[in-house]
């Protein structure tokens, strides 16, 4: 029987990060980021209070080796987040930051719909070596408890039309589809996102 830990993400873990972020989104990130995406995923993780800040993450690990993570957002300052995340951007992008911005704020855009009282889980992934262990369940029942500690009411995310995998388990630990969101159009290439959301209430 595997030994499986979740514990809340620490700078240190920027390397892991940068590799399972991507996992995420394989298509998505470099567009969005670009070659070096890994790069400036490692360099924004160590950083406090944004978007993609290991206070924020969620890492599993079986038998002391980092397995999977997920992020959790309460979206209480969102605003400030993403000031925050713009400067870093500058930072490590620099002038490459002009040429991205358009496909951020699309990001940016997916969230914007989830009220107050709700969660956003974003990036759950798992290392493949490490799947079917039921590390994705594990991550997300520890930010399921997360979001009810802090009084939210639901835990949303937005799940890709296209992986199945991933939807076929939110469905069966209690996620519902609510909408088709609307298409990120990113370099010519479309990207269609399902809303789920599951409330942590009773």
């Amino acid at each position: 029987m595997q030994n499986i830990l979740v514990r809340k993400g620490r700078p240190e873990d920027a390397h892991h990060f940068s590799e399972l972020v991507v996992l995420t989104s394989p298509a998505i990130f470099p567009i969005v980021f670009g070659s070096g995406v890994k790069k400036v995923m490692k360099n924004l993780f160590p950083h406090k209070r944004h978007y993609y800040s290991f206070d924020r993450s969620f890492f599993a690990e079986i038998n002391g080796k980092v397995a999977g993570m997920a992020q959790l957002h309460k979206l209480i300052t969102r605003k400030g987040q993403a000031v925050r995340l713009s400067f870093l951007l500058l930072k490590y992008l620099k002038w490459r930051l002009l040429a991205k911005a358009v496909n951020l704020l699309k990001f940016d855009h997916l969230i914007k719909d989830v009220a107050r009282n709700d969660c956003y889980l974003s990036n759950v992934s798992v290392y493949p070596e490490f799947r079917s262990f039921g590390i994705g369940t594990k991550l997300l029942e520890a930010v399921e408890e997360e979001a009810k500690s802090v009084g939210k009411k639901r835990v949303v995310l937005h799940a890709e039309t296209h992986n199945t995998r991933a939807i076929s388990l939110y469905e069966r630990l209690g996620y519902k589809i609510e909408s088709k969101s609307p298409p990120l159009k990113i370099r010519n290439r479309l990207f269609e996102s399902f809303k789920m959301a599951k409330s942590v209430t009773f």
